[in-house]
């Protein structure tokens, strides 16, 4: 072998591999005869090796044999064959090196595993680092296999050995990526996920390498039933977690392998082509995602070429240096691109080459979305057309040593467009589809959608001018990339490509060549997708206990998210990050910092280069990073970093223009500050922290609305003490933080001063409030000093930055008001900062001489002065006056410093006005001193340093002679105070200060402009006191509606539990094995308005919604701003003189308008109006429910529970007085089932008026989807416009009449004979008179049976099963309730139907006639019977058994059940009590006799109690013997009895009792109580409480005569010919089925290779359209088709298609099988094992996309792929099989799972077919072994085994199956096709059960079909692949694409 490669497949074609396998297997045994002794035989180990050695060079580096190996010896066999070696504890050492040896091809391992005899784990891992040099790739992993299986096994005790295995396979795992490949597709995780969590602990060495190799192959690849397991297993019986298997999700979450190929070189993959030029002509882009782990050391590599012939027409290399080469024809030398290619991560490579020069460069090269290099090239030449696989990707030359991966590539035949690598590179190499969607923009994760829009962002800064070049772009990503699919030459991923297939020779997509290995990774976080979404991942956090789970939680929460755009999507849909918040807030002490960190970054934060942040994903962070609530909580540190990562953001990232323009921008973070700020959720020594941060955000965007109102606002109403305070209504108030209200206003104020010192910031400010009035508005009446001294400020930098401020401040009397107000506040800090404002900025230099800039504030000076003078003498308080004194000495000492050294600041004194307000104050106080008895040494100073300024004052020239003189008159005065005894003459000389002539001054002028300047004053400050109080009104209105919103967000997200439901539901994935579910009779109607489906009596179904208008990665409109242009200086006299009233309140004054329908917002469809809003009762049976019914622009609500008082807000019903939803006469239920339902327009079919115990106020909405809605208004006109909307909405809408189950009124005439009546008798609504004579006629015809003319005729007479008191009413029709044998050719079988109930017997006559007569003559109104056919209490009494009526009963009981001897327990009891009893009751049935089996039941186990009569306890109902201890066959004989040929012909008599002219009739014993007809009483007219609630009950038990409608006898129904066939039909397929014959010719035919999967039909074109596997189109519109591939290599796309032109592709729909409900629903079965359900939407207006599919619900129950699937419209049905061996139903209106059938598990139980009878709602379904029938309840009615058929390799032994469908069938009927042509007629009946034994059903085939062949030659029997019955007809479709049907004689 090692001399010539040619014996290596020479010894494969002798079956050497064989020879080997024996020798291995037989080496053993020969050995254990030999000796007993320990050690083995030498020879036996040498043979052994030479076994190994000759097999690992047989494989070594060729491929024939490897493959051989693998699939002709395979695994199983090998580790059979070297069993016994190593299950011998003697031989398994050497066994498992030589393993070793053979799987790395390398015999330096033969010894390895003989060292540890006697060694430690410390030895061992010295071994492994003497060997590390040894390791290598694996070539044979079938021996690794064998070999973990070996040293794992439960016998093998050495534990180092086990030890020393596991440890191999890690180190292996890390020596190479391949290898990491290869052992994760061995499928051992399962074993090692089982060896940690095991019950026995292992060793510490040996768990940490067994969770080291775990996490090693979970990063890589994990199958999903595993990762169930491991989802199962985490949460232990108790509800906690389990820390190590939490540990091994949270590492296995964090995937980072796509789906690829691993490439070791030599290496390639060589892909055919579909066009007929391998090199298209109009240029091309090369698309690859790689991952390099080393780049080749001596030579280029080729990584993709063009190959025509023996000419490369073009080739990408790589080269050493990390470079890349292209060479191509057009050009002789080979260009280098620059482009450093990463090692180890996953790079996106781009090529793109034009094939012009036009276009300069023509060849460009992205790498991860950036161009990075373009040369100018000729375009090459010379394509031949010769070669099968012309692509080449990869290096196949011998040499080549290139290592790498790949996970896609892509050969487009177009030059891509600059800015499309980028937006690819961010779809991320999980991305396999086509780009064929519209909505890719849902395949970026949130961090590529992040990423793609700060890369869109920045072009729209850079480029302002192209703003709608920037619009374009992302307008074109909203709408996908515009690649047609022809474009695409090849695309090249695991899972999408189909390699050639040797065997068969077929080339397929592409072909390996060399060491080539697939990487099927399946994530963890796409198995959990997979397993149960979101859901899974938040239950986790919801457990957690403590930090460290907690944490981890969280990241097996966000990293599932991270990557996984279902994931994502399925969170937004749960409303996962409320409802994760809401979790946080319950354990906000656990948040450690990993856990926050976790958290953060999922937000976009990056903790290790902080200047990348930015936030990813917006509503995540708005539902979690802006919860205050929940932050303030935490623990401190935590605390502490949340508040500081506003910075980050805002501030250090390098993306922080976009943070805030495009993130925070829209959130409100100011305002949600200002409001954590008024509460007292954070502790004080957090205040800092918060302003810190709110100084942060306001600065980010200082805006009008973003910033500066909303602080301004909440100053104005917080930084005053205001009066009224406690009158705010507290409770709502509670944790509102009063007490320190205003010194965190003065803290906010302190930091927006210093905000506004930036000019930037300031010009902001100015531009968007008039400061001057600012300013007085924040300075208030009595402002504290801090108050004050921050107004202060703010004017002195005004002042700096404004000329014109001042003069503005003037205007609006600004200084006079400071003037006033200033000295309340006045202190040493309110003093600095006034010296600040008079001096400028000038104070700052200490050495210049000050200078007076502002002279406007100086009397607010003297003003203070003087009244710090006063206090300091009047105020009673010694601390008050003492503070006084300090602050005036303060204030004098700073004056005559200033007036000693400022010449300016003298010349102020040249007013007089300003002097004159000195010395009064002086005057003032030194008269004061004057008169105390004694003097302190604080006064002294004071009046010493008064004095002193006096003098320096009156010394100056500036200042008046009067004025002087009066100075020195008080100086003088003063000097006599302080020195009592010295002579009266002052040191001083007055008339040298004042001078000789003394000017007069006239003072007149000065006292008139100030007695002006007050009124100004006086207004001004009136004015800002009102706008104060208007801002306080509306802030307090803005909190209250703050906390409110708060309140019924928590509300309505903790009302939000479905999400968690789903998970412990029968089929979820931590299922409650202990519950026994609960069931209700659904109010979903089938045909007829018959109810008997049951649903989950749970209170909370999980949803499946999809919300359709959610995208995560959406890419936003940007609003490019021309950066806010300063404004320039308004001139002083812009700004009005007088502060009119209006423009005051402009600029802060809101509208908070208060929500009243916020208890409501969150049920409305998003984007949903609210038109209108009625308060009703909605009525079930007795019960009323009070709720609202609500008209939205697009859909219609019923809230249950909530009511509109009368101030229209909503409120609940509990908290609303009665008289706003009290329905007179119905029992109100606030306890019950609240439920919200919600329908859109299009779905409202029909209404009609309906009377509620005789008053004319309800009405009955009826649906498309077979619901019905029944309420009760309050009064007439209310219904009256409510019905007036109702017909607006319907006849704007009109709905397409034909598609059935909307036909207006149900009786539009047979469409043609043939199409069954199953679809013109859908529903029963809008009856009117002569619609009613058609029904009748049609009756007449024999075309609608007994049951179906009787529904209408209840439903006409305005019967209906949501109401108790008037339920449909049914004959009794048998009287034999004893015979073993119902006899219904015998009229002695029936009851009299020509007479009422109580007048069936001599003896009852005579009773109701005495009882007439006797009330006759003492002249009251007479009447025959007490008791009525039919009362609420008879409905209950018969539905006893069955939810809601149960609860119903009780409730009309007064809360317990009755005696239970008059409890219903027996049929035959109960007619003979109805109809011989003399004191019995005289009711007649309900339609559930007839159809519904349940409520014969005591399926809930309820206890009724025991029988007096004969002790035995109430349970099941007692059935007649005839229906041998069986509902079912009771109800099937009952209604065979209701449809014989007896009853057809007397039932008009009955119709004339009930409805008729003898209604009321004394003849006939027809006469009942006179309150029992309509028109005896109006409830309204009754105003006593009392006596209208037992009018109520009289009702209630008196019951409610039928309307009368027909006033002449009855007509018969025609009974010529077969009576079960409609007149004029001869023959029917159930009646005459052997006289059924096959079309000579196909009907339509598909092409042979196109097997004919469904047949759909066309109402409108009269036709059965055959649809082959992977389409269908839609019922009615044959041009209009949905397409899919669900083959292996399918991308999941589902297409809609009209008239062959694709009009929308849906990407990842994965859909495996699909059915039409009706022409607007489609669900889907997918291989991702869910059910999804579409809504078709038609826009007949777009030419692009005239109809497309939008997901509604995504439904998760099976754990296999779904095979097939079925909608039933008129059940509301959906029933899915799948390969898990069970078929689910499905509510098809509300998505939700309702219960499952199962056939078994494996392969050959794998549900394939499925069908629901339109008319019973029977659903069969069928596997390979088991033909399954059930009722509606999924109740086994009987079963085929099908094992012994034999069966065919490549069929089932069932390929189709239909029902006939009928109106009434006397006979069910149910065909089957056949692999060989046969299609078989199947009944189900109960013939064959033994006398007296329980009913057993059995299927009976009637007739078998033999389909015809075609030609004599063909010896193959065509398959019958589908059935469908048509009326009277029958079609079947075949295998060989050809349609045929199957017609009776006319």
């Amino acid at each position: 072998m090692l001399q010539d490669a040619c014996t290596k497949d020479v010894f494969r074609e002798m079956d050497g591999f064989l020879v080997l396998m024996s020798v291995l297997s037989t080496i053993h045994p020969t050995f254990t005869k030999e000796t007993r002794e320990e050690a083995a035989s030498s020879e036996l180990l040498e043979a052994t090796r030479l076994v190994f050695v000759i097999l690992s060079e047989a494989l070594h580096k060729h491929n024939e044999n490897a493959a051989y190996f693998k699939t002709a010896v395979g695994h199983e066999s090998f580790a059979q064959a070297t069993l016994a070696l190593v299950s011998d504890a003697r031989t398994i050492k050497q066994t498992v090196s030589f393993l070793t040896c053979l799987a790395l091809h390398n015999f330096a391992w033969s010894r390895f595993f003989l060292h540890i005899t006697g060694a430690n784990y410390a030895a061992v891992d010295a071994k492994f680092q003497e060997f590390s040099t040894q390791l290598g790739l694996i070539h044979v992993p079938e021996a690794l296999l064998v070999l973990f299986d070996a040293v794992t096994r439960s016998t093998q005790e050495n534990a180092l050995l086990r030890y020393m295995g596991i440890k191999l396979l890690e180190r292996l795992t890390l020596h190479k990526h391949r290898n990491q490949c290869v052992l994760s597709s061995l499928g051992i995780e399962r074993s090692l996920f089982e060896r940690l969590c095991s019950s026995k602990a292992l060793v510490q060495q040996e768990r940490k390498v067994v969770q080291k190799l775990l996490r090693r192959l979970l990063d890589h690849n994990v199958r999903t039933e595993d990762a169930r397991l491991m989802f199962q297993r985490v949460i232990r019986k108790d509800d906690t977690l389990d820390p190590d298997v939490l540990e091994v999700l949270r590492a296995g979450m964090k995937v980072r392998w796509p789906q690829h190929f691993s490439l070791e070189s030599p290496a390639a993959i060589r892909l055919t082509k579909t066009g007929t030029r391998a090199l298209p002509t109009t240029g091309f882009t090369f698309l690859v995602w790689l991952w390099i782990e080393q780049v080749p050391r001596d030579k280029k590599h080729n990584l993709f070429s063009i190959v025509a012939g023996e000419r490369t027409l073009f080739s990408l290399k790589l080269r050493p240096d990390g470079l890349l080469d292209c060479e191509s024809t057009g050009n002789k030398e080979p260009a280098v691109l620059k482009a450093s290619l990463a090692k180890g991560r996953w790079t996106h490579v781009a090529l793109v080459h034009y094939p012009h020069r036009g276009s300069k460069p023509t060849i460009r090269l992205f790498v991860d979305g950036h161009m990075v290099d373009s040369v100018n090239w000729q375009y090459p030449r010379g394509d031949t057309n010769s070669t099968d696989c012309p692509y080449t990707i990869g290096d196949s030359s011998p040499d080549a040593c290139l290592n790498w991966c790949l996970a896609s590539a892509y050969l487009i035949s177009l030059p891509l467009s600059d800015e499309l690598p980028r937006f690819i590179h961010d779809l991320g190499p999980r991305y396999v589809g086509r780009f064929q969607a519209a909505d890719l923009i849902r395949f970026l994760t949130y961090e590529a959608a992040t990423a793609l829009n700060i890369h869109l962002y920045a072009r729209a800064e850079q480029s302002r001018g192209s703003a709608s070049e920037v619009k374009s772009l992302i307008n074109s990503f909203k709408h996908g990339v515009g690649l047609s699919e022809a474009n695409i030459v090849f695309s090249l991923s695991p899972s999408t490509t189909l390699f050639e297939d040797k065997s068969t020779g077929e080339l397929n997509d592409a072909a390996m060549d060399g060491d080539v290995f697939v990487a099927r990774c399946n994530g963890l976080d796409l198995a959990m997708w997979e397993i149960g979404g979101a859901a899974v991942s938040l239950r986790l956090v919801q457990l957690a206990n403590n930090p460290h789970e907690l944490s981890r939680a969280l990241g097996v929460l966000t990293d599932g998210l991270r990557n996984s755009w279902q994931n994502s999507e399925d969170m937004e849909r749960l409303q996962g990050y409320d409802i994760l918040a809401e979790i946080l807030r319950k354990k906000c002490q656990l948040i450690n910092m990993t856990g926050f960190e976790t958290m953060f970054e999922f937000l976009g934060m990056n903790f290790k280069s902080p200047d990348h942040s930015t936030i990813v994903n917006t509503t995540a962070y708005r539902a979690i990073a802006l919860d205050f609530q929940l932050w303030s909580r935490t623990r401190h540190e935590i605390q502490l970093v949340h508040l500081e990562h506003f910075s980050t953001l805002l501030d250090g990232s390098r993306h922080k223009r976009f943070n805030v323009k495009q993130r925070m921008g829209k959130m409100g973070v100011v305002r949600k500050l200002l409001f954590v700020l008024q509460t007292d959720w954070y502790s004080p020594d957090m205040l800092p922290f918060l302003l810190d941060a709110l100084r942060i955000v306001a600065e980010a965007n200082f805006s009008i609305d973003d910033a500066i109102r909303p602080i301004v606002s909440y100053l104005a109403a917080n930084l005053h003490e205001t009066s009224n305070g406690a009158s705010s209504p507290r409770s709502i108030m509670s944790r509102i933080d009063h007490v320190n209200a205003q010194y965190k206003a003065e803290q906010v104020f302190k930091m927006l001063v210093s905000i506004l010192d930036n000019p930037t910031m300031f010009n902001k400010f100015t531009a968007a409030l008039p400061l001057t009035r600012i300013c007085l508005l924040l300075l208030g009446d009595r402002p504290s000093s801090t108050t004050a001294t921050l107004v202060l400020r703010l004017i002195s930098i005004a002042l700096g930055m404004s000329t014109s401020f001042n003069r503005k401040f003037e205007l609006v009397s600004g200084w006079n008001v400071l003037k006033l107000v200033l000295p309340y506040g006045w202190d040493a800090q309110v003093q600095d900062a006034t010296f600040d404002v008079l001096l400028g900025r000038s104070r700052d230099k200490r050495e210049i001489v000050p200078t007076v800039v502002c002279p406007h504030i100086v009397p607010a000076i003297f003003a203070s002065l003087k009244m710090a003078l006063d206090s300091s003498r009047v105020s009673d308080d010694p601390e008050v006056r003492a503070t006084a004194t300090s602050t005036v000495e303060h204030l004098l000492e700073a004056l005559i410093d200033i007036h000693s050294s400022s010449p300016t600041f003298r010349e102020v004194f040249r007013s007089n006005a300003v002097t004159q307000s000195f010395i009064d104050a002086y005057k003032m106080f030194a008269t004061s001193v004057a008169h105390s008895a004694e003097i302190d040494q604080g006064t002294v100073r004071v009046l010493e340093k008064l004095s002193h300024l006096g003098l320096s004052i009156a010394l100056d020239n500036a200042v008046a002679v009067t004025q002087k003189q009066e100075i020195m008159d008080v100086l003088q005065a003063a000097e006599a105070v302080l020195n009592p005894r010295a002579s009266q003459e002052t040191s001083i000389d007055p008339s040298a200060v004042v001078g000789t002539k003394a000017r007069r001054r006239r003072m007149a002028s000065v006292r008139l402009s100030m007695q002006l300047g007050e009124s100004a004053v006086k207004r001004s400050i009136i004015r800002i006191r009102e706008w104060r109080k208007s801002v306080i009104v509306t802030e307090k209105k803005r909190l209250r509606k703050t906390i409110l919103d708060l309140r019924e967000h928590h509300r309505q997200v903790a009302s939000l539990t479905e999400w968690s439901t789903v998970l412990t539901t029968e089929r979820g994935l931590w299922a409650k094995s202990d519950l026994v579910p609960r069931w209700r009779l659904d109010e979903t109607e089938g045909p007829y308005r018959v109810r008997k489906r049951l649903e989950h009596d749970e209170e909370e179904l999980p949803c499946s919604k999809v919300d359709p208008n959610q995208q995560i990665g959406d890419v936003q409109e940007l609003d490019v701003d021309a950066r806010s242009i300063t404004q320039i200086e308004v001139p002083p006299w812009s700004e009005s003189y007088e502060l009119s009233s209006t423009d005051v309140d402009d600029h802060l004054g809101e509208e908070i308008v208060d929500d009243k329908h916020r208890r409501v917002r969150h049920e409305l469809e998003p984007g949903d109006v609210i038109d209108a809003v009625k308060t009703v009762a909605r009525i079930s049976g007795v019960d009323s429910a009070p709720g609202l019914l609500i008209f939205g622009r697009s859909h219609l609500y019923i809230l249950d529970g909530l009511v509109e008082n009368d101030d229209g807000e909503v409120i609940d019903a509990h908290d609303a007085p009665r008289k706003l939803f009290f329905v007179p006469g119905s029992i109100v239920d606030l306890s019950g089932h609240q439920r919200a339902q919600r329908w859109p327009h299009d779905q409202i079919m029909s209404f009609s008026d309906r009377t509620f115990l005789f008053r004319d106020v309800a009405l009955e909405i009826y649906f498309r989807d077979s619901r019905s809605l029944l309420v009760v208004f309050l009064d007439r006109k209310q219904r009256h416009e409510i019905t007036g909307r109702l017909n607006n909405i319907i006849t704007r809408l009109g709905g397409d009449p034909l598609t059935p189950g909307l036909l207006k009124s149900p009786f539009v005439g047979r469409l043609s004979a043939k199409v069954s009546s199953a679809f013109s008798a859908k529903v029963l609504s809008g009856f009117n008179q002569d619609e009613l004579s058609i029904a009748q006629r049609k009756w007449q015809s024999r075309e609608i049976s007994n049951f179906t003319y009787l529904s209408i005729l209840n439903q006409v007479s305005g019967r209906t099963p949501s109401d108790a008191t008037q339920y449909p009413v049914f004959p009794w029709v048998l009287s034999d309730y004893a015979s073993s044998h119902l006899d219904l050719s015998s009229p002695k079988t029936f009851r009299d139907l020509s007479l009422p109930m109580g007048a069936l017997t001599p003896a009852r006559q005579e009773a109701a006639r005495s009882r007439y007569e006797s009330l006759m003559s003492v002249g009251e109104k007479p009447f025959h019977y007490g008791t009525h056919f039919s009362s609420s209490m008879i409905v209950c009494h018969f539905l006893i058994r069955l939810e809601p009526f149960t609860h119903m009963f009780k409730t009309l009981q007064g809360g317990d059940w009755d005696l239970p001897d008059r409890l219903f327990s027996d049929i035959r009891r109960a007619y003979t009590s109805a109809s011989q009893d003399i004191r019995g009751d005289v009711r007649e049935l309900i339609p559930e006799f007839y159809s519904c089996p349940e409520f014969l039941e005591n399926s809930a186990n309820l206890d009724f109690g025991v029988q007096q009569s004969s002790g035995e306890r109430i349970h099941d109902v007692k059935l007649p013997p005839w229906a041998k201890q069986d509902p079912l066959l009771f109800i099937v004989l009952n209604r065979k009895a209701l449809e014989s040929d007896y009853v057809s012909e007397h039932l008009p008599q009955w119709i004339d009792l009930i409805w008729g002219c003898k209604q009321g009739d004394p003849e006939s014993y027809n006469v009942f109580h006179p309150l029992s007809y309509e028109g005896a009483i109006d409830l309204d007219a009754i105003t006593d409480e009392l006596e209208r609630e037992a009018t109520v009950g009289i009702i209630h038990n008196f019951g409610q005569t039928p309307r009368k409608i027909f006033s002449t006898p009855h007509p018969p129904r025609n009974m010529h010919g077969n009576s079960s066939l409609p007149l004029g039909i001869i023959y029917g397929i159930a009646e005459d089925y052997h006289l059924l014959t096959q079309t000579a010719r196909p009907l339509k035919e598909l092409g042979s290779d196109q097997p004919v999967r469904e047949l759909v039909l066309d109402i409108i074109g009269q036709q059965v359209v055959p649809c082959p596997d992977g389409m269908l189109c839609v019922p009615s519109r044959p041009h209009e088709a949905v397409l899919w591939d669900s083959s292996a290599g399918s991308t999941g796309a589902l297409q809609v298609v009209v008239d062959r032109k694709v009009s929308q592709v849906v990407e990842s729909a994965f859909c495996s099988c699909a059915a039409f409900a009706d022409a607007e629903t489609l669900v889907t079965g997918s291989t991702d094992n869910m059910v999804r359900l579409w809504h078709v939407v038609r826009n007949e207006r777009s030419r692009e996309q005239p109809i497309a599919l939008q997901l509604t619900h995504l439904m998760r129950g099976h754990t296999a792929r779904v095979s097939c699937i079925t909608a039933s419209r008129s059940w509301s049905l959906i029933v899915s099989g799948s390969k898990d061996g069970s078929a689910a139903l499905w509510d098809l209106n509300r998505g939700v799972y309702i219960r499952s059938v199962w056939h078994g598990v494996g392969d050959a139980y794998e549900v394939h077919l499925a069908a629901v009878n339109e008319s019973t709602g029977y659903i069969a379904t069928c596997s390979r072994h088991r033909l399954w029938l059930h009722t509606i309840n999924a109740r086994p009615i009987a079963s085929l085994d099908l094992t012994d058929v034999a069966p065919s390799p490549i069929y089932p032994p069932i390929t189709s199956l239909a029902f006939l469908e009928r109106d009434y069938s006397h006979t069910d009927l149910m065909a089957t096709g056949g692999p060989d042509g046969t299609i078989t007629f199947r009944t189900w009946n109960t013939d064959s059960t033994p006398e007296g034994e329980k009913a057993r059903w059995e299927f009976v085939s009637l007739k078998t079909l033999k389909v015809k062949t075609e030609g004599r030659f063909r010896a193959s029997t065509p398959c019958v692949t589908a059935l469908r019955f048509v009326g009277e007809s029958l079609f079947h479709g075949e295998d060989t694409g050809k349609l045929y049907g199957w017609e009776l004689p006319d």
